[in-house]
Formats: C-alpha cells, sequence, structure tokens
C-alpha cells in the first residue's frame, strides 16, 4: 500500500515544508484589535499595567475577576473595596448595573474607563459622553477654530486640574485617541479631575451613596502602547485617586472576551495549529479523492444493540442516590435543558445576557422575570463546587415549571 502511494506523500510532505518555511519566515502582522485584556501583549491590551498593579497599589491585594459583577457582588456584602474596569466600553445589564451600583453605595470605590457607557450607567450618575468631531461641528468648516481643531487632530493633551498634579507640560498622545469627554455631569455630586487641551472634561468623581465613581472617558491611555511610553504617570496618577484598600480587576467586560464553546477553540486561537488543521482537512480530501475508485469490502451484517435504557436509568439513579453528589447531579439537568434550549428554540447558550433571556421569554411565552430567575439561578449553581439537596430540589422546580408554562 506504501509503494503505491510514496509519491503523494513525497508531495504532501513538501508542501507541509513549505508551509512551515512560510509561518517561519512570513512577518507577523500587529494585531490592532481593542482588547484591553491583562492576558495580551498586543497595543491595545493591558498586560503592561496589569504587571505593574502591585507597584501601583503596594500591600493591596489584587484579585482578578473573570465572571459578570452579578455572579460576584450579588448576596455579598464589601466594604472598603476597589473595582477597576478598562475597556472601550463598559455596557453591562440589568442585574450587573444594579449591583454595581449597589456595591458603590456600600461605600466601595470603582474605577471605570471607556469611551462609552451604557445608558442605565449614564442615568444613575446623570453623565453623557460626547466624542472629539461632535465637538468641532459646533464651527463652520472655514473658520479658523474648527481648522485648529482638524489639524490637531491626532493629537491628544490631557492634564490634571489638580495644581499640585500639573506638570509644565501636558501629557501628549500622539495617535488612535477617540478623545471621548463628559459633556454632561451632576455638577452637585461631581468633581472634576481632568480635562483635555480643549478643556474638555475626560476624567472625574462622582459620589455615590457612600462610596466613589472615578470615571475616566480615555482607556487608550491605560493601554500597551501609551502605558509603556513616557506617560505612564499618568496612569500612575489616576488610579492614585483610589483609597488604599483591596483591588478587585475586572478581566470579564473586555472587547476580546468572546466565550467559544467550541471544541475546535484552542485550534482556531493558535495559527500554528490552525494551519496544520487546515492541512489535515485538506489531505484527508486529497485522499479520499485518490482512493475514491478503490472498491468497497462487503458489510458485515451486525444485530441492533437491545435496549436497555431502563437498566441503565434504573443503575446510575441508584448510583447518585447513594454517592448524594447533588453539585454533579445538577450539572447534568442544567446541561440537559440547555440543550433543550438549543434544540426547541435554536438559541445559542454560552452567554445569559438580557438578549438572549428576552428571546427566551418571547419564544417560550413565559414572563420576562422567571426566566430571569431560572437563568441566574444557574450561574449561581456553575460557580459553586458543592450544593445542598434543598438547592438540587429549587433547580428541579424551576425547570419543571418552565416546562409547564412553555407554550412550545
Amino acid at each position: 500500500m506504501l509503494k503505491g502511494n510514496r509519491k503523494y506523500i513525497f508531495f504532501l510532505a513538501i508542501c507541509f515544508t513549505l508551509l512551515i518555511a512560510l509561518q517561519v519566515l512570513s512577518p507577523k502582522a500587529i494585531n490592532w484589535k481593542l482588547s484591553y485584556s491583562s492576558r495580551d501583549k498586543i497595543p491595545y491590551g493591558t498586560f503592561a499595567l496589569y504587571s505593574v498593579l502591585e507597584d501601583i497599589f503596594p500591600g493591596q491585594t489584587i484579585e482578578n475577576k473573570t465572571f459578570p459583577l452579578y455572579n460576584i457582588l450579588n448576596k455579598t456584602e464589601f466594604q472598603h473595596s476597589n473595582y477597576i474596569i478598562i475597556n472601550q466600553k463598559f455596557e453591562p445589564d440589568s442585574l450587573d448595573t444594579r449591583e454595581l451600583l449597589r456595591f458603590v453605595k456600600q461605600g466601595n470605590s470603582v474605577f471605570i474607563s471607556a469611551n462609552n457607557f451604557s445608558e442605565k450607567i449614564s442615568k444613575a450618575l446623570k453623565i453623557k459622553t460626547d466624542n472629539y468631531w461632535n465637538y468641532g461641528n459646533n464651527f463652520s468648516n472655514d473658520s479658523a477654530t474648527f481648522s485648529n481643531i482638524y489639524n490637531s487632530s491626532d493629537t491628544v493633551q490631557l492634564h490634571f486640574t489638580n495644581k499640585l498634579l500639573q506638570k509644565p507640560k501636558s501629557y501628549f498622545y500622539s495617535k488612535a485617541f477617540e478623545n471621548v469627554y463628559f459633556s454632561k455631569i451632576d455638577t452637585g455630586k461631581t468633581i472634576v479631575l481632568g480635562e483635555n487641551q480643549f478643556k474638555k472634561i475626560n476624567f472625574i468623581k462622582v459620589q455615590y451613596g457612600k462610596g466613589t465613581f472615578f470615571l475616566n472617558s480615555v482607556p487608550e491611555a491605560f493601554s500597551n502602547y501609551h502605558f509603556v511610553s513616557s506617560n505612564h504617570d499618568y496612569v500612575y496618577t489616576a488610579l492614585s485617586y483610589l483609597p488604599v484598600q483591596p483591588i478587585f480587576w475586572d478581566e470579564y467586560y473586555k472587547a476580546g472576551n468572546v466565550k467559544s464553546e467550541s471544541p475546535l477553540r484552542v485550534l482556531f486561537s493558535n495559527e500554528a495549529l490552525l494551519s496544520a488543521y487546515y492541512l489535515l482537512l485538506f489531505s484527508l480530501l486529497l485522499f479520499m479523492i485518490i482512493g475514491i475508485k478503490r472498491k468497497q469490502r462487503i458489510i458485515p451484517v451486525i444485530e441492533p444493540l437491545k435496549n436497555t435504557t431502563l437498566q441503565f436509568v434504573d443503575v446510575v439513579g441508584t448510583l447518585y442516590y447513594q454517592t448524594g453528589n447533588h453539585k454533579n447531579i445538577a450539572d447534568k439537568k442544567i446541561n440537559y435543558f440547555l440543550e433543550y434550549i438549543r434544540n426547541n428554540f435554536q438559541v445559542k447558550t454560552n452567554l445569559y445576557d438580557d438578549l438572549f433571556i428576552s428571546r427566551i421569554s418571547n419564544l417560550s411565552g413565559i414572563a420576562l422575570d422567571k426566566v430571569h430567575e431560572l437563568f441566574y439561578y444557574f450561574s449561581d449553581i456553575s460557580i459553586k463546587k458543592n450544593i445542598a439537596q434543598e438547592e438540587l430540589l429549587q433547580l428541579n422546580k424551576l425547570i419543571e415549571n418552565f416546562h409547564k408554562e412553555s407554550k412550545r
């Protein structure tokens, strides 16, 4: 068999060698994705900032949070803690927003740097943001002011309003800056901490309950690209407003935080493995084309297996009852229910956000609050290592009620 296929094996070996050479010798393109993830060393990741957090906050505990705010803050009383969130936009759902506001109202501090804030956050803190070009639209095309703004569009100057923190020269940023600013603030509860070269506010302190929000509209300044430059003092100074207390670093609300449930996610996340995967598919296709002329062997008759489903269910049920592993049973019930949702509603179940819950409510005809309760109970169960029998019974009750009330 090998003798007849040597020429094809030789051809595939040459292709594979050329592919490896191209991968090694070709220059890698710079990834300009707005990630803001502490794991990414690309220009707009925050690996550099995260690696020096212990130097910025000496003696303070730093925890990396990878779950939604609801999962972390719900039913937990925090006092004297800081939460740092950096991303291009910050748009948590209604439940996450509720828990965040409660967290600050209890006396904690939250630092958020983003170009865009959700409508719920903006409404609660009475703020509104605008961008550079809307500022320029206030002038006619032939005006000297508009011309000056247009010519300086590639340069952003930032400074702090506190005279003790001001430098002889502003912090200059030369590329890729949205230059978003706060066009509306609640002057009764807000202190201006920073501005741009046009006296537009980009850093504020908002008192909320017993706690404080620190809102910054230029997250680009915290990215690797700008942090490693001479402007890292801007980041140190901005974060120095946070009180000395434990730090929670957000790693969930990131532009690049796409949760893939595919078994092939490891292959698709690595260029070398992806190339090898495509080469394997090409090789299999070529082998099928070449071997299509071969005669198929006689297919033996195989007797169908006997249906032993009831015996299997009885054995498995007895095993789980004896071991008392409620968490294992709960995980399987959740998985079976999510499979039911995927098959009957044709909806992906990898993220329980507002859009997903609203869609399930519309398709099933069940009230939105009941669907909210069900899926956020799933979230609570999934992060626990062990659960009590009462929690398992409550999970079963919620799932049965869903099946009874569903109109599909």
